[in-house]
């Protein structure tokens, strides 16, 4: 070893102009990244820049694109630690080549481009399309929950938002008139008072809170009213119809009403047979023991029996609600009148920080977010995102799947590549027979969890083609015990687990950073679409490789 250590000379100056090509080596994710960016439409990005007038001029937003892509990839999402960074950060100097942007130029380039910014998920598929990857032999399906940039104890009843209203209203009111007092009705003063001063917009949000109420009350009764229509259309065909309606019974049906047109048409089946049997009894000899009358039969007495025990209930509610109204309480029926109202009001809630958001429910627990829908291709390319308020994914599937057929649609148009979906794989979530008997692609949607499926494999297999006149569940069921149905199931998990951890772990997106329902589409897509280009850098696309296929 050398008698001394290497000299460390912080003021030697450069011999030769530095050269920002030299600073990090071919293969570092970079230039990759930047590469990518050259690659991409960002025609969006450019509209909204104003060329040719006087004044400073502003950053490159291909440079900017490229600085947030490149941040994203690292789990960086901080406009202001992306500032430090390209001070301190060899790679964030390379891209913004030394010229570093305010953060507010970052976080207002994020701000006013969240459409571009949504639409770039397409953009990278499109590339890697281009590329000759996305296979959509199977597509797999699935909801993964992300917190919004709000606390879940910001959640507020009905009852208490209006109240805050009013106390705003009226503290506003108040100052009003401390001012006419104070400095005349006509004069201004020179400020607003502390209390009025509303910098946070409480006032506004207060307003949006009670208007999500509001619709989401309207969408609550319209959904109640369609499960009406269904369970009278249910009865109706129970009852008239010349076979029983297939599928489940709407929880909105009267079970008075489906048990005893159940009852009544299996006594008539029974009836009919009794009365065929009857007839060849006396034609074959004499001495033949008669038939079972219909009544004696086990499914007969069965659906009796289900019929009264539906009409028990019914018949104890008509009895109470026939007692005379002395021998009630005083005040109980006014009670009564208005404990559903004050019930139904206090029963939706609204968040104060972020009113479009919703409270889910999660492994972990509760949480204050969105409910994200992804769709991931068999090379575990990210083909659609959509962040929804829906806090179960039953009843996702239909949308995920016009999102999906429209993204190849415009796809196929751009690359000129024919591209068609095989298989899509969802978990019991989706379980629904509106979902299963949906138009589309084929589709393999599990009615339980994978150890009840397995278990089911197991002791109960089955194999070939389901029997003919089965329903769209019982054909589900039957493919779900085939050795085949279960080892394409078992593909659903590696395939679209691990880009929602890509997501959430590499992507850092386990919290939103910008609050509303269209800024948090536009973020998520844009982790989407920053994924993406890495799974093009993981499966071995280099900077050479998309520079040599333009």
């Amino acid at each position: 070893m050398a008698r001394t250590y290497r000299p460390v000379d912080r003021e030697q100056e450069f011999l030769l102009p530095p050269s920002m090509l030299d600073w990090l080596p071919e293969e570092h994710l970079v230039w990759f990244v930047i590469a990518a960016v050259q690659r991409l439409d960002t025609t969006r990005f450019h509209a909204r820049a104003r060329l040719g007038g006087v004044g400073r001029r502003g950053y490159h937003p291909d440079m900017l694109l490229t600085l947030l892509v490149y941040a994203m990839a690292h789990g960086e999402s901080s406009s202001r630690r992306i500032e430090r960074l390209c001070h301190t950060d060899v790679a964030f100097r390379v891209i913004c080549a030394g010229d570093a942007p305010d953060h507010t130029v970052l976080a207002r380039f994020r701000q006013h481009h969240g459409q571009a910014l949504t639409d770039l998920l397409t953009e990278t598929l499109v590339l890697a399309v281009e590329l000759g990857m996305v296979s959509l032999g199977v597509v797999a399906f699935d909801g993964t929950r992300i917190a919004a940039d709000a606390s879940v104890d910001a959640n507020r009843t009905e009852t208490h938002l209006r109240r805050l209203a009013t106390e705003f209203v009226d503290t506003v009111t108040a100052n009003d008139q401390a001012e006419d007092t104070l400095f005349g009705e006509d004069n201004r003063g020179d400020q607003l008072p502390e209390q009025v001063r509303d910098r946070s917009h409480r006032g506004a949000r207060i307003g949006q809170a009670l208007e999500e109420i509001q619709q989401r009350r309207q969408a609550t009764e319209r959904a109640r009213q369609q499960d009406a229509e269904r369970g009278r259309a249910y009865e109706q065909a129970m009852a008239t119809g010349p076979v029983p309606p297939k599928g489940g019974v709407p929880k909105s049906a009267d079970p008075v009403v489906v048990a005893k047109a159940r009852w009544e048409r299996r006594r008539a089946a029974a009836q009919a047979r009794y009365t065929r049997l009857l007839a060849l009894a006396k034609q074959r000899r004499r001495g033949a023991p008669p038939p079972v009358p219909p009544d004696q039969l086990a499914a007969v007495r069965k659906a009796r029996a289900a019929y009264d025990a539906a009409l028990a209930p019914a018949e104890a509610e008509a009895q109470a609600q026939a007692q005379p109204d002395a021998q009630a309480p005083a005040g109980t029926a006014a009670a009564a009148t208005d404990q559903p109202a004050t019930s139904q009001q206090d029963k939706l809630t609204a968040n104060l920080t972020d009113p479009q958001s919703r409270l889910l429910k999660t492994r972990n627990g509760w949480i204050q977010g969105y409910n994200c829908q992804t769709t991931i291709s068999e090379d575990q390319f990210i083909l659609t995102a959509r962040a929804t308020q829906d806090s179960s994914d039953v009843e996702q599937f239909v949308p995920t799947l016009d999102q999906l057929t429209d993204t190849t649609a415009r796809l196929a148009t751009r690359t000129g590549t024919e591209l068609r979906v095989g298989t899509m794989i969802g978990d019991a979530g989706y379980d629904s027979d509106a979902n299963l008997q949906a138009d589309g692609p084929d589709r393999l949607i599990a009615d339980a969890k994978r150890h009840k499926l397995d278990r089911r494999a197991a002791t109960d297999p089955a194999t070939g083609d389901p029997p003919h006149d089965a329903t769209a569940r019982e054909k589900m069921t039957h493919r779900l015990r085939t050795p085949e149905g279960q080892a394409l199931y078992k593909r659903r998990a590696p395939l679209v687990e691990a880009p929602n951890a890509w997501l959430k772990d590499g992507r850092g997106l386990r919290r939103f950073s910008r609050r509303g329902l269209t800024a948090a589409q536009a973020e998520l897509s844009f982790a989407c679409a920053v994924t993406n280009l890495c799974r093009l850098a993981a499966k071995g696309i280099t900077t050479t490789t998309l520079r040599q296929t333009r």
